[in-house]
């Protein structure tokens, strides 16, 4: 099975609190976007959507005015307005069908092309960048952040720009209908507008001590789902309970707090926007009966009262969208930071070699990681021959598998060169470098997908037959055929053992027939028995090439033409296994204490 990886929601973290953003990451973003053109035909058209239902209002204004006169030719005077609504009306299903339809197309395609530009970037990078960043972070700006900037930059925008159109237009249209009026009644509108906004700004900075203890229970109970077994075989379950309970202290309270300022705000809002209406019916009823100079009619109370009210609700969406859109701006910024990574190590540039023979050299060669200043080896200098096996021993952490990385570039070095065929890595392609090398890992890394593909991985491709026959040299043909699809089986539907998915592994590496070979610590998790048949399988594929082999168990490299023991990142002794047991040295040491 493929390592799953938990996707962390970073948005309203202490993680946003540290991005700093300059409001116009969305015309970034909107660069990446390949349909411009019909997304603005969507905006242009979702803009005609919301002045309809205003317009629908303004003829129902006419109709009820001329119903309140006491026309006798009521059905010939309303006529003409009726026409005009219809025609109305069968523009805003037009005007819906296409928005709706274009909407519906570039949505998923806005957030595909962020997410390839995502993607493209993070497999350019280098290992170097990956140490640093964490696996569920970086899956959280492809997912998460992705999505919630699609829904806001997209959705969000394209309602905001109809509710900009409807609260403009209301305000507009009140004011044809009467300004005197509108100008009395407009008072409500800046205190809906503040209550609402402070309501918003207090429930948010709630929902943030929510979020925040929500997840620290949800860690603490997926820590401890995760780790039964070990709370089980210690008693550990009341203990577990009580701190559980304890992490979700505080949590029904801030829920409680948060309903209340809910309901607080609109309690507020409704009583307002209720007296607005009533202001709305007192002055035009007043105003017809004392001012009829004012040329006020009684279909403009309906006017006023829904053209204030989609100016009301029209200017909330627009409110509640600020936040986010800020929180949006943060996630782009995020994304962004990816996007516009450049790699520390390029891939494209570099030279090719016409004949690589695997002669390989070490020259002075010092490196740390960027995340701690030591370093990890210092001053390593060795020469490995064309077709040379050389073993690399020592104990945990003393440079052995860091020399293998930075053979392969995945690291830079601080110091020194490392060259191939006396040529400096520096100035070879990446492509064509790693393309001249192939690992087997201690730990069988096998891909979603059938064993035939996952062997042919080193070498797309590479024939059936070509495959078949790299698994039986590989000693995996015989257990392949075992299985009921054969080399089509899917990895993740079968249970291999760990010898077996090594011997994928090594299949791979034959298939691709590289003039080098790492083996870093290729048996050190197998059972004697697969140790046996991969060891067999590995002296097949080493045959010609040049090889470096790390191990920890010292009865694998014993047949190695030379071994080199490191110690604190240096190499302390070099020679055959026979010779260096002369010694009496390290290497000795190491070898008498695995015989003990």
């Amino acid at each position: 099975m493929p390592p799953q990886f938990k996707v962390f929601k970073t948005q309203g973290s202490q993680d946003d609190k540290d991005v700093k953003t300059t409001g116009f990451e969305m015309c970034v973003m909107l660069k990446f976007f390949e349909n411009k053109c019909m997304f603005a035909i969507t905006v242009i058209l979702m803009a005609c959507a919301g002045m309809v239902p205003l317009m629908m209002y303004f003829f129902m204004g006419d109709i009820t005015s001329e119903m309140s006169n006491g026309n006798t030719e009521i059905v010939k005077a309303i006529l003409p307005t009726i026409y005009r609504m219809a025609y109305i009306n069968v523009a805003m299903l037009f005007f819906m069908l296409v928005s709706q339809s274009l909407k519906s197309y570039c949505v998923p395609k806005f957030a595909t092309d962020v997410r390839v530009k995502i993607y493209s970037s993070l497999v350019n990078q280098s290992i170097d960048y990956f140490d640093q960043q964490s696996t569920g972070v970086l899956v959280s700006r492809l997912s998460e952040d992705v999505t919630l900037i699609r829904e806001t930059y997209i959705d969000k925008f394209l309602q905001v720009i109809q509710s900009s159109v409807q609260a403009i237009g209301g305000i507009v249209l009140s004011f044809i209908s009467s300004w005197r009026v509108s100008l009395i009644c407009l008072v409500a509108i800046p205190i809906v507008l503040v209550t609402f906004w402070l309501g918003e700004f207090y429930v948010g900075k709630l929902w943030y001590k929510y979020n925040e203890r929500s997840t620290t229970a949800a860690s603490k109970a997926e820590e401890v789902i995760t780790q039964f077994r070990t709370v089980k075989a210690f008693d550990g379950e009341m203990k577990e309970y009580d701190a559980y309970t304890s992490s979700l202290d505080g949590v029904d309270d801030v829920y409680t707090t948060t309903s209340i300022v809910h309901g607080v705000k609109d309690g507020v809002i409704s009583f307002f926007a209720n007296a607005m209406i009533a202001a709305v019916l007192y002055f035009t009823s007043y105003f017809i009966i004392k001012k009829p100079s004012y040329g006020i009619r009684a279909g403009d109370a309906l006017v006023l009262m829904m053209s204030l009210m989609f100016a009301t609700m029209g200017f909330t969406q627009v409110f509640s969208s600020i936040d986010d859109f800020r929180k949006a701006n943060i996630s782009s910024r995020k994304v962004l930071e990816i996007i516009e990574k450049v790699p520390d190590i390029d891939r494209k540039q570099g030279e090719t070699l016409s004949d690589v023979k695997g002669a390989i050299e070490f020259k002075n060669v010092g490196f740390h990681y960027s995340t701690r200043q030591e370093y990890a080896v210092r001053n390593l200098s060795f020469s490995i021959q064309p077709g040379e096996t050389v073993a690399l021993v020592g104990e945990s952490g003393c440079g052995k598998t860091t020399t293998l990385q930075l053979l392969q570039r995945f690291y830079e070095v601080t110091e020194g060169e490392i060259l191939l065929d006396g040529k400096n890595i520096k100035d070879l392609s990446q492509v064509f470098l790693r393309s001249q090398i192939v690992t087997v890992p201690q730990i069988p890394v096998l891909f979603s997908m059938s064993i035939a593909d996952n062997i042919r991985y080193s070498k797309p491709d590479a024939s059936d037959d070509d495959v078949a026959q790299a698994a039986d040299v590989g000693n995996a043909h015989n257990f392949i055929m075992t299985m009921e699809k054969n080399y089509k089986t899917e990895v993740q539907q079968t249970s291999l053992s760990g010898g077996q998915k090594q011997r994928i592994c090594i299949s791979r590496a034959i298939l691709a027939n590289a003039p080098i070979l790492l083996l870093d610590e290729a048996t050190a998790a197998l059972d004697t028995e697969s140790e046996q048949l991969v060891q067999k399988s590995l002296e097949k594929v080493r045959k010609g090439k040049t090889a470096i082999v790390v191990a920890h168990r010292l009865a694998t490299v014993k047949n190695a033409d030379r071994i080199l023991v490191f110690q604190n990142g240096k190499i302390v002794e070099s020679g055959k296994h026979e010779e260096l047991l002369k010694a009496n040295g390290i290497y000795s040491d190491l070898v008498k204490f695995q015989l003990q």
